[in-house]
């Protein structure tokens, strides 16, 4: 069967995660049970990768194989209504037979916001927070990130990591006002860990955690050095990468 590559928008507010669940709802499951009661027949949907319950998405990628001579229009339109309005496949093309949503990205990108006071309407896509910070904290921290680390003191333990070591593109805040937002890209990254780096570089620039601290965590994961993790609801997969081909 034909292989497609879809990009899959979200709001996680009420999902368990992307990835299937036993008796959770996520955002893999509704999708492949949609896409299976459209073409009357088992789908299986590959991400490229996880996200947690109540994290959000612009760009999450999949591949899908599907029937010779589907209708893509008629399938969208049918997948898109049965999932509701919290889902939708903004998008599908065709692929090579052998592409992979997972082992072929080469990057990755999430945004994290926060606001400085409650704002209402942001209220299920931010962090608000009332303290006030230091954004050139902030700023120092976010450019110590970029280059190759072990993460591992900045993510949650997971028995599946072939390898903490991730490299990080780029990693910046941007001050618009009440609202910081704050952008990372890089090959990988590890569970929980954008929302840690979020949370303790937070820490730092409120004063409850220096910089040297922050660097400690980063140089020297193995000593275990307690760090603070963000909320779900501030992130957003923003874009996954891949070689043009």
């Amino acid at each position: 069967m034909p292989r497609y590559k879809l990009i899959i928008e979200y709001d996680g507010t009420n999902f368990s995660g992307w990835q299937i669940q036993p008796d959770d709802i996520t955002v893999e499951g509704t999708l492949e049970e949609a896409f299976s009661t459209v073409l009357q027949q088992e789908i299986d949907l590959i991400g490229q990768g996880r996200t947690d319950a109540g994290v959000h998405a612009k760009g999450q990628v999949a591949h899908v194989d599907l029937p010779d001579a589907t209708d893509l229009e008629k399938l969208l339109n049918g997948v898109n209504k049965i999932v509701g309005e919290e889902i939708e496949v903004a998008h599908i093309e065709p692929v090579h037979d052998d592409f992979h949503a997972r082992f072929d990205a080469i990057a990755r990108q999430y945004e994290y916001t926060i606001t400085t006071r409650n704002i209402p309407i942001m209220h299920r896509y931010a962090w608000s927070i009332y303290q006030p910070v230091d954004k050139d904290q902030l700023k120092e921290c976010a450019d110590l990130l970029k280059g190759e680390f072990d993460f591992n003191g900045f993510s949650k333990f997971n028995e599946d990591n072939w390898t903490t070591l991730c490299e990080i593109h780029d990693s910046k805040f941007e001050f618009d006002g009440e609202v910081i937002r704050y952008r990372i890209r890089a090959n990988r990254f590890l569970r929980n860990m954008v929302r840690r780096l979020v949370g303790t570089m937070v820490h730092v620039g409120q004063g409850k955690k220096s910089i040297p601290e922050f660097r400690e965590i980063l140089e020297n994961p193995s000593l275990k050095r307690p760090t603070h993790t963000a909320p779900a609801k501030g992130l957003i997969l923003e874009k996954i990468f891949y070689k043009k081909v």
